[in-house]
Formats: structure tokens, sequence, C-alpha cells
């Protein structure tokens, strides 16, 4: 039907003897050279690069953006803690030589030499009660990567839709607004020839404008979004441009394998680590208590003096009268309340979300699904098109032209928004239940 409305235009135009327009010029030169590069747009430099997916995007972010890598880290940090906790304690060495003042004839009596070791043994198992409270830092910690790689692929998985959204915008205005061109040029010839007033003329070309105008607000939110996603996969390249493929196509639940009902709130990872932490302040309580008996210390020693050498041994320990670790104890007990608290206020919280994303999604999925039965993109062309014929062909008014024409924009306009808002639906969902893998599904 397309090529049928641009051919019924330009014999209509031939037959008046005015030159026919090429396309490129009917846009009246919309961008230059520089600005399409600015916007991410150039053809000969996007040629030169392949066209990434959501994997493919996901799979460099992961492995190129500093601040997921720098998230990352605090994984071996961790992994260096629970080292540090399970190392026993140094012995200590010490070596005294007295010797001033000191001769055959003097008072103090002869040189004194002496050599002493102390080593310290853990009495109440502190050393292995504190490699399990660093082991459960660890999980906390690798549990809190996951709830960032899970808000992290949220976030570069929206800024992916809304560029498809904002793609899909741009084509169909462009085309409206090459549509609009070759009218506006006909109308032209008709008000010179007297046929209709210069004022439909005027009309159509304030309505052109209007188009014109949201299809350069459309690439420039374009190009911000390609911004984000720069920042979020990690090329600071400006000179490389980023070009996405695919399109804003409506996938069902059910084509997905996704089943709303089947989720485990236990397994967000955010919930997960705050049970762990929890796990981790009641492992602490105990580290507390046990630290109330101090680390006995065996030495031996060595003494010569003269003539003299004498070995002994002996053992020294603080006695804990007074400080037994009283407020340390009372701190992780009241941690420990806390974090319970802070459990099932998040299971709270996540069930009114996974609620309300699946109450978003079902309500999103069937407007769409009623819109796929009814047919409503294909409706609307048909009247689109029987609309322009008419008006072509003189048998309708500029009102009614418009009318349809602005008609179909605005369909067009809710539905790809419907599916977008549908998408950001799907990937809120699935970050709700902590699964943004397909394959888990």
């Amino acid at each position: 039907m397309k090529y049928v409305r641009k051919f019924s235009i330009f014999i209509l135009l031939g037959i008046s003897s005015v030159p026919v327009f090429s396309k490129e010029k009917a846009v009246y030169e919309l961008h230059s050279k520089e600005e399409l590069f600015f916007l991410g747009e150039d053809s000969r430099a996007q040629d030169s690069k392949e066209k990434w997916n959501l994997d493919e995007l996901e799979d460099f972010a992961v492995t190129s953006n500093p601040l997921y890598l720098r998230e990352k880290q605090n994984i071996g940090m961790a992994r260096g803690d629970v080292i540090t906790a399970s190392l026993y304690y140094n012995p200590i060495m010490n070596m005294q030589q007295q010797f001033i003042g000191a001769s055959a004839n003097a008072a103090t009596g002869r040189p004194e030499t002496s050599f002493i070791y102390n080593q310290p043994f853990d009495m109440s198992g502190v050393i292995p009660q504190r490699e399990k409270v660093a082991k459960q830092e660890f999980l906390g910690t690798i549990a809190s990567f996951r709830d960032f790689d899970r808000l992290f692929r949220l976030r570069l998985r929206q800024n992916f839709w809304t560029y498809l959204y904002v793609t899909e915008q741009i084509n169909y205005q462009k085309e409206f607004l090459e549509n609009y061109q070759d009218l506006l040029d006909l109308t032209k010839l008709r008000a010179e020839k007297g046929d209709i007033s210069f004022l439909e003329y005027d009309r159509l070309a304030l309505e052109r404008v209007q188009i014109e105008r949201e299809y350069r607000n459309a690439r420039i939110l374009r190009a911000q979004v390609v911004k984000n996603l720069r920042i979020l996969i990690g090329i600071s390249d400006m000179n490389s441009p980023l070009s996405i493929k695919g399109r804003l196509e409506f996938i069902s639940t059910r084509e997905f394998g996704i089943d709303l009902n089947d989720f485990d709130i236990e397994e967000r990872p955010d919930l997960v680590a705050l049970k762990i932490r929890q796990q981790r302040e009641r492992m602490n309580i105990e580290l507390k208590k046990r630290e109330i008996i101090p680390p006995l210390t065996l030495g031996v020693e060595f003494l010569n003096k003269g003539n003299e050498n004498v070995t002994g041994i002996y053992a020294a320990t603080p006695l804990p009268l007074f400080d037994r670790k009283q407020g340390e104890i009372l701190k992780s007990e009241e941690s420990y309340k806390k974090l319970g608290f802070d459990v099932d206020a998040k299971r709270n919280e996540i069930m009114s979300e996974i609620s309300a994303a699946i109450k978003e999604l079902q309500a999103r999925e069937s407007q769409l699904l009623d819109y796929q039965k009814m047919g409503l993109l294909e409706k609307n062309k048909e009247v689109q098109e029987k609309s322009r014929l008419a008006y072509i062909r003189g048998a309708s008014n500029l009102v009614t032209f418009l009318e349809a024409e602005k008609n179909y924009l605005s369909v067009l306009r809710s539905y790809y928004e419907i599916i977008y808002l549908y998408y950001n639906a799907l990937e809120g969902y699935k970050a709700s239940i902590g699964k943004m893998d397909s394959s888990e599904f």
C-alpha cells in the first residue's frame, strides 16, 4: 500500500508538469552529517560496527564497566578477611643482654644473657568462631553483589527497551514526515490551480512543523539513551558509534515460558544478604562470649649469667575481672534483633513489589492481547490509507484527512508505548523475584 500511495502522488504531480522531489530532499535535509554523527546515526560509521543485541550488551557490560568491576572487588576483599580471621596467633621471641657495669669485680655480677619464647594459645575457640563469622560476611558480600548485578541488569535492560521504543517512534514519524512533504507539494499545486484555498496549504504546513518537532525530539532522546548505554556497558570512545539491533514486538509471557505464580521470595539476593548478615550477627554474639576468656600465653626462658644456666617455663593470662565484653555482647545482640526486623520488613516489601509487578504485567499483556486479537494496527492503517487516497483524488477535505493522520499517529504512539511499558513491567517482574536470566524460568 505504501508504494501504491507514493505512485499515486507522483502520477498526479507528473500530470500537472510539476517536478518530482526525491525522498531525501522531501525531508528538507533534516540533519547534517555532524548532527547525525552526534546522534550516533552516521550510516557509514555504523556499517563498520556490528549491531548488538541485549545479551551481547550484557556480556560486554559485566566485563567492561568500571563501576561493575569495582563492586565485584568487594568479594576479593571479603575473601582476604576470611584468610585473616583464620590465622593463628604469632609466637613471640625475646632476647635480652645485660652488660653495662657488669664485670667480675663489680657489685652487679657478671653479664647476663636471656632468651624468651612466648606462644599464645586459643583456649576458648575464638579463632575458629572468628573464621565462621568472616565466612558468613563473605557469603553476605556475594549476595550483595548479586543484588547489585540484579539492579545493574535491570537498568541496562530498561535503557535497551527505551532505545527500541524511541527508534520505533523515529521510524514512523520519519515516514509521516516524508508523506506530509509529498502532500504539502500536492496541496500547494492544487491551491495554485485554484481548486482549494491557500489556507489549507498553510494549515498542512503547520501540522508538518509539529510532526518535525516531535521527530527531532525523538532523535535527541535516543542520543541521550545511547549516552546512558555507553556508561552502562563501559564504552568511553565517543567516536565509536553504538548501534543496537532488535524490534519492539510483542511476545507474551506464555511464549517466554514464564509462570507468574512460580517464584520464591527467599531467593531474592537482597533478602538473602540480610538473612546471611543476621546469621553472622548470631555467630558474632557467640564470638564475643568466647573472647571473654583471653588467650593463655606459655613461655620458655633460658638465662645465662657467668657459670649459671637457668631454664624455666611460665604461663600468663589476663584476668577478666572488669572487662568481660559486656558492651560488645549487648551490641551484637541488639544488632541481631535489628536485622531480624529488617528481614521481616524486606519480606513484606518484596511481596508488595512482586504483587504490584504481576498486576502491572498482566494489565499490559491483556491490553496487548486485545489489540492483537482485533487487529488494531491493520484496521487503523486501512482507514488512514483510504483517507489519504480520498484526499489525493479530491473526494475528501483537508480536515478529514488530518484527523485520520492524527488518529493513526496516536494509535501507533500508544501501541508502541504499551509494548515498551509491557517489557519494562516484564523486566521489573524478573527483578522483583530475583531472576533476571530467562534460563532460570
